[in-house]
């Protein structure tokens, strides 16, 4: 096989082979099943009986599980190699939605999202590689397209809870369909070969020993930022429409779907983005678009300019993570797998300190003046990405 584009010129069309695609969906599944727990809460609540602070604690195993994984996961993509790796993510996650759909108690259910964060993590670390890798010039688009299909997978996901529980067969066949998926998928990857990562001999690259260059860690401290702003505005968008607009709560949570919608609009959009501005354009440009966009929100008078609001902070937000996860890759050089398990560890402390952090600071200054701090983590991370960005170029 060869690669479609390795030249760092301006890229031709992006080619979308049987790798590519074999890439997508394995994100694809990764974010269905990291998405459908947060659906599938309120059901483990009520049928076991827990309270809010014990029923959180799934989510906060899968952050967990994304941090193991960050700090130990590109050691096991080395050993084992990128196709097993995917598989044994796959597989891993399976059997994590395995785990709690048979639970006789929270304790296994905890344990089974923890395994579909740090084994589904091995996917998340060896995808955005991979694509750099083989489609050169056009990474951004591909990491960005990638993060486009995994978003559609996770709405798959939500949309498959409420269909079951409605017709009658219950969250746990949506959990079940995941697994299925994955079985097809783990048949499908069986013929898709995988390109070696780069031997750090053959590639320059900012560090040395292993060790990420400073610029790395400038983009990782933005990944932080942009993935806490974006986990945090899924986590309490739609309280904070009933609590501070007085929505009701089935009208707000429909309306906090429209940050869902804007955040696939922008993803699925990279290509056509990509080929007009520069990466690092289209990041800056988010950040005008996000932070303006979430006043909007934040003051609506009415629920349709809160909705409006929140497509616009959807559509900002989008490129964020994928960009900047890619020009991380790209500065890390052959430690590309090293570069994105750091980023999980990234994500994975942003998704459980942040929105946690936000709803502390609302039990004491109330939740209209604790969100208001999110535009504050959008311009540290414009800061963050602005020196690593002078490092880069010096």
């Amino acid at each position: 096989m060869t690669a479609p584009s390795l030249s760092p010129s301006i890229p031709a069309p992006i080619r979308r082979d049987r790798l590519t695609w074999a890439a997508y969906l394995a994100l694809a599944q990764f974010t269905f099943f990291l998405n459908i727990q947060g659906n599938i809460i309120p059901f483990l609540k009520d049928e076991f009986d827990l309270s809010y602070r014990v029923v959180t604690l799934h989510p906060a195993a899968v952050a967990a599980g994304l941090i193991v994984s960050g700090l130990f996961g590109e050691r096991l993509t080395r050993r084992y190699g990128r196709p097993r790796s995917v598989m044994f993510g796959l597989a891993g996650m399976a059997l994590g939605a395995v785990a709690i759909t048979a639970a006789p108690h929270p304790v296994v259910s905890i344990l089974g999202c923890f395994l579909m964060g740090a084994v589904g993590c091995l996917v998340l670390i060896v995808v955005p590689t991979l694509l750099a890798d083989w489609h050169g010039a056009n990474r951004s688009v591909a990491i960005g397209e990638a993060n486009g299909v995994s978003y559609v997978a996770s709405l798959t996901a939500a949309m498959a809870v409420g269909l079951f529980v409605a017709i009658g067969f219950g969250w746990r066949a949506a959990l079940l369909l995941g697994v299925v998926l994955a079985g097809l998928l783990l048949l499908f990857l069986r013929g898709v070969p995988m390109p070696a990562p780069k031997e750090p001999a053959t590639v320059e690259t900012g560090g040395h020993g292993g060790r990420l260059p400073m610029a790395y860690w400038l983009y990782w401290l933005t990944i932080i930022a942009f993935v806490g702003v974006e986990q945090s505005v899924l986590v309490w968008a739609t309280e904070f429409l009933v609590r501070v607009k007085d929505v009701p709560v089935a009208s707000a949570a429909i309306a906090a779907g429209a940050f869902s919608l804007g955040m696939l609009v922008g993803r699925l959009s990279s290509a056509f983005v990509l080929t007009r501005i520069t990466a690092a354009r289209a990041l800056y440009l988010s950040a005008i678009v996000t932070v303006p966009a979430f006043f909007l929100f934040w003051g609506a008078p009415s629920l349709l300019v809160a909705v409006v609001g929140l497509f616009a902070v959807g559509l900002g937000c989008a490129l964020q993570y994928p960009l900047t996860l890619t020009k991380a890759i790209v500065t890390a050089g052959p430690f590309g797998e090293l570069a994105t398990a750091r980023a999980s560890l990234a994500s994975g402390l942003s998704i459980l300190i942040i929105p946690w952090a936000i709803g502390a600071l609302a039990d004491h200054v109330g939740l209209f003046t604790a969100i208001s701090a999110l535009p504050i983590l959008i311009v540290a991370a414009v800061g963050f990405l602005f020196v690593g960005e002078r490092l880069v170029r010096h």
